[in-house]
């Protein structure tokens, strides 16, 4: 479920360390010298991570404070297994749960970094996990069933869609081995410059292995859960949800990458 790297795991806990070295605002935990496994190491973060932060205080200072080292424990959550993320959540979730004010705060930075596709830490796997582990209300139960619609890796919701020609299909129908799907609307103008930039990308528009089809959110009825505009799917030969919520780039990279 979780991003792989190890390299880049052992960099961010040696950066923490480092930072925690010079006096860093954030009170980070200190890991023990007996705890070498980068993965466990890891794990043992996540689970102390807020041990030190005061969620008591409500100032301004201390909420930038906190909202320095949530930047960082979403980080670091998106490179631990599912097993060690859910339990760092929990965590987190307990150290929350007496402090009403501070919760509705972190609530709202999570909402920020993990729900925003233009985020660089956004995240739906991550964001259900921290929601799940909080006490639950009708707004949380809301937000977690639209979470757990087409998530990467199950088979995408079929309906129907139109091709840049202007034919329309069922979504299942379609027999290319990639599909991207593009959720938009008319008035957006992100939209608009999304259109006018996969125009000029040879990997979209000379690619004969993929199908790029388009579905106007506001004609959506609760097959997908889209709360922003333009959003991306790419799917594979079998409508597996390659990648959600995407940017650009993003979808450009794998193509390049993988040769696709």
């Amino acid at each position: 479920m979780m991003r792989k790297g190890c390299t880049l795991l052992i960099w961010l806990l040696c950066c923490i360390s480092a930072v925690k070295a010079q006096e860093a605002v954030f009170p980070y935990p200190e890991i023990p010298d007996s705890v070498e496994e980068p993965s466990v190491r890891l794990s043992y973060i996540l689970d102390h991570f807020w041990c030190h932060y005061s969620f008591a205080d409500t100032t301004v200072t201390n909420r930038q404070v906190g909202e320095q080292g949530l930047v960082d424990f979403l980080n670091l959550m998106q490179h631990a297994d599912s097993i060690s993320a859910a339990h760092g959540a929990a965590c987190f979730a307990d150290s929350l749960s007496k402090y009403p004010v501070a919760t509705d705060f972190f609530t709202q930075q999570m909402e920020h970094y993990l729900a925003d596709p233009d985020s660089p830490l956004h995240s739906d796997e991550v964001y259900a996990l921290l929601l799940r582990a909080l006490p639950q209300t009708p707004q949380r139960e809301w937000l977690l069933q639209q979470l757990a619609k087409n998530r990467t890796g199950m088979v995408a919701t079929d309906i129907w869609v139109t091709d840049l020609h202007g034919k329309r299909q069922r979504l299942h129908s379609i027999e290319a081995e990639l599909t991207l799907l593009i959720f938009f609307s008319p008035e957006c103008p992100r939209c608009q410059q999304l259109e006018a930039q996969l125009e000029q990308e040879p990997l979209i528009v000379q690619n004969p292995r993929l199908s790029v089809v388009r579905m106007q959110k506001e004609k959506l009825k609760a097959e997908y859960y889209v709360p922003f505009t333009p959003a991306l799917y790419l799917l594979d030969k079998k409508k597996r949800i390659v990648l959600k919520d995407t940017n650009l780039q993003v979808l450009l990279n794998l193509l390049q990458e993988r040769k696709l």
